[in-house]
């Protein structure tokens, strides 16, 4: 087995896991984002990328480079807690990174949690947060249960619309479990532009029913897409449940227009349809936490969440080639898994990290050179 793999338009790279964040560290601090700063950002992107979830991953890293050496995100902005009314916060992230905005938000949350039992923080003037499960997960392991949300470019269509309005909202939620916490992360639309990219990188199609060009009718023309997202020429996706209402499209509608109340108008941000502009991004992000020993003996509510589980993955399953798992667990498993045996990067990837080490004048990310056949 070679530390280099193809997959029909060049070739990918397999690296460990540490080399990833030092390259991602690098290439931001060059940018222009304060080490620690830096460190984070890399740190949660990579842990996408340990998960499984490439298209949240190092596939971001260029607009955080870009945005960082063209200004239109501040490396040297430090969050800070601008409102504060008893378990309730306000972070403004002062248009800086948006990990260590939300960790700084979610590192607050617990704090009030865990002296009233409940908080409630919010986030403004943010930008990308990376996969939001990474802080809900962060939360939990320190005894809480968490939700976390963030707003986004608007590229979903509201229930009956013909244009974007919302973006794709993800929601995530995780609880304190015996094995360690149970993390929900997803996104409200049917599916993320992220994959739509990553599914193009990798040469597969995308289903019809999962987006609509600018007439209105559903496309699997992937490029075309993306780039009318961006342009934000008319295509967009759709929520969970699809178009309409026959399906469930109205829940999933609801669902992103949750987290835009939340996100938004709730935390004194741009919502989606606004977050960005030519000076940098607004967006919002909302962080609910819990302490478990408001409700009673943590360690008996850990249990119970166990034998919860426990019913669930022991239900027969409705496909024999498709388990019974709770939310997380595949994660978890490819988590271990690119732990030990590196973590995989697409060609395309591969080349724009390339171009970034060019760009920033750090030294190119390196394949792993341990790999046994």
């Amino acid at each position: 087995m070679s530390d280099e793999h193809t997959n029909g338009t060049g070739r990918g790279r397999l690296v460990e896991h540490a080399d990833l964040v030092a390259f991602g560290t690098a290439a931001l601090v060059a940018a222009g984002a304060r080490r620690p700063d830096a460190e984070l950002s890399a740190e949660v992107l990579a842990a996408a990328d340990l998960a499984g979830v490439d298209s949240h991953g190092f596939a971001r890293l260029r607009r955080y480079v870009d945005g960082l050496m063209a200004g239109t995100i501040s490396g040297t902005a430090e969050p800070e807690v601008v409102q504060e009314h008893g378990s309730v916060a306000v972070v403004d992230a002062h248009n800086g990174l948006g990990q260590p905005a939300l960790r700084a938000a979610v590192d607050h949350g617990v704090r009030l949690a865990k002296d009233l039992g409940c908080a409630a923080v919010a986030v403004r003037r943010s930008n990308h947060i990376g996969i939001a499960g990474w802080y809900a997960e962060r939360a939990a392991r320190s005894g809480v249960l968490a939700l976390v949300t963030t707003n986004a470019t608007p590229q979903v269509a509201p229930t009956g619309a013909a244009a974007p309005m919302f973006g794709t909202n993800p929601i995530s939620y995780a609880v304190p479990a015996p094995d360690g916490p149970l993390v929900f992360d997803a996104a409200t639309s049917l599916v993320p532009r992220g994959k739509l990219e990553r599914l193009h990188r990798e040469g597969r199609p995308m289903r019809e029913g999962w987006a609509m060009g600018a007439d209105g009718r559903y496309t699997t023309d992937i490029p075309a897409l993306v780039a009318g997202l961006k342009a934000r020429a008319g295509h967009a996706l759709v929520p969970l449940g699809g178009l309409g209402t026959d399906f469930g499209g109205h829940k999933g509608s609801g669902l992103g227009l949750l987290v835009e109340l939340l996100c938004g108008p709730l935390a004194g941000a741009s919502w989606s349809r606004n977050t960005y502009g030519p000076d940098g991004a607004d967006l919002g992000q909302f962080v609910l936490c819990l302490d478990l020993a408001a409700f009673g003996d943590p360690d008996g509510i850990i249990a119970r969440v166990g034998a919860l589980g426990a019913e669930i993955t022991a239900l027969p399953p409705g496909d024999a080639d498709v388990p019974v798992r709770l939310p997380g667990q595949r994660r978890t498993a490819c988590t271990a898994e690119r732990t030990a045996s590196g973590v995989p990067l697409l060609p395309a990837v591969v080349a724009d990290l390339d171009r970034i080490a060019e760009q920033t004048g750090v030294r190119p990310l390196r394949p792993r050179t341990d790999v046994v056949v």
